[in-house]
């Protein structure tokens, strides 16, 4: 075969890719992982689905940790506080705080990644930002703001990692009702009488548990600044309250 042959063979074949890999950006990869889900997301999932190969895919994220990781920051970013000028203070807390707890229960992965120290300042400085740039126009202090900003991450935290282990073991038919049941059941019928007169509310870490721990929290701020929380905080029932406070496609409070 001539030369001339075989470089038009060549210029017939497709020629090899060469250079750069399809251009693919961090904030592509994060979008495209979240609208996909962090529970048991791959990283052959994600690259699949951003059309490109998993060495492009680990150029830009390393592993599926500091994937989870930009994920968590990113999904945190998205909650903000709202910017409502007339809304009393105690309206624009809540709302942070149900908004937070949202972002939890969506991911249960949030929950073990702040677990293992890995939602650190990178997150937590610019949702700090955000809440004290709302809270602070309704006449709180820096330094009161970051107290309050705290104690609403403790309640959400605290709630949502009962909340989640809750629908873990009832999704495993390890209802938490019917082991606790099955605990008291074993004892002596004279023991554990307080615990056993508390079963139906000491059973149930769900949302109106929530409502009341929050709404504790909020009127211990206002009474410590001299006021009382307005009549209709919280007054929506917890079913219609929760709605959006529920596990990603699950339809349960």
């Amino acid at each position: 075969m001539s030369g001339a042959a075989v470089k038009a063979g060549r210029g017939q074949a497709a020629a090899p890719r060469v250079g750069r890999p399809p251009s693919v950006t961090v904030p592509q990869i994060v979008a495209v992982a979240l609208e996909l889900g962090l529970d048991n997301l791959s990283l052959k999932q994600l690259a699949d689905r951003l059309g490109i190969g998993l060495a492009t895919l680990y150029r830009h994220v390393g592993t599926r940790d500091e994937l989870l990781r930009l994920a968590s920051f990113e999904l945190m970013l998205r909650r903000q506080a709202p910017a409502a000028e007339s809304a009393h203070w105690s309206e624009v807390a809540l709302q942070y705080a149900e908004t937070l707890l949202q972002s939890f229960i969506a991911e249960p992965q949030l929950i073990t990644e702040l677990q293992r120290g890995r939602l650190g300042p990178h997150v937590e400085v610019d949702l700090l930002e955000k809440f004290l740039g709302v809270i602070t126009r309704h006449g709180f202090s820096i330094d009161e703001g970051v107290r309050l900003f705290h104690a609403i991450g403790t309640v959400v935290v605290g709630t949502a990692t009962g909340m989640t282990g809750n629908r873990a073991a009832e999704a495993a038919g390890e209802s938490w009702k019917l082991e606790t049941r099955r605990v008291l059941g074993a004892r002596d019928d004279d023991e554990l009488p307080l615990v056993r007169r508390a079963y139906p509310q000491f059973i149930d870490p769900g949302i109106a548990q929530w409502q009341f721990t929050i709404r504790g929290l909020l009127a211990g701020v206002a009474a410590g600044r001299g006021e009382v929380l307005p009549a209709d905080l919280l007054s929506t029932p917890a079913a219609d309250r929760a709605v959006s406070i529920t596990r990603k496609g699950s339809g349960k409070p």
